[in-house]
């Protein structure tokens, strides 16, 4: 029996492909909007906590994309995981001053010992 492309389970044309896609974002963005809503019903700390997760997830996500992602993929996934570490940052700061003092401080020792352990080229 001959058959096409098309008729092979598992294939499908390029615009089931995209609408697919679509829903399946659409699910994700819905789900995710669901969950920040229903999180900041509890607390506002619990919601600002669960945004700072999906930034800095997201972020990356994106980041370790493979093949390597364009300069704007690159760029954004940037963007977002500094916002993410950023609103994470303020979260622990707003529950204990010290607490925050102490996370900025281990970023600084951090990021010390990535600047003196990298090669220079």
């Amino acid at each position: 029996m001959n058959t096409t492309r098309k008729d092979k389970p598992g294939h499908h044309r390029a615009g089931a492909r995209l609408v697919r896609e679509l829903a399946g974002l659409l699910l994700v963005a819905a789900g995710t909007i669901g969950l920040v809503t229903a999180a900041f019903a509890v607390h506002r700390l619990v919601g600002a906590g669960l945004v700072a997760a999906v930034l800095l997830a997201f972020g990356t996500w994106t980041l370790y994309q493979r093949p390597r992602p364009g300069r704007a993929a690159h760029s954004v996934g940037a963007a977002s995981s500094a916002a993410g570490a950023l609103l994470a940052l303020a979260l622990i700061w707003s529950l204990s001053p010290a607490g925050g003092l102490a996370a900025v401080s281990a970023l600084g020792v951090g990021a010390g010992l990535w600047l003196t352990s990298g090669e220079v080229r």
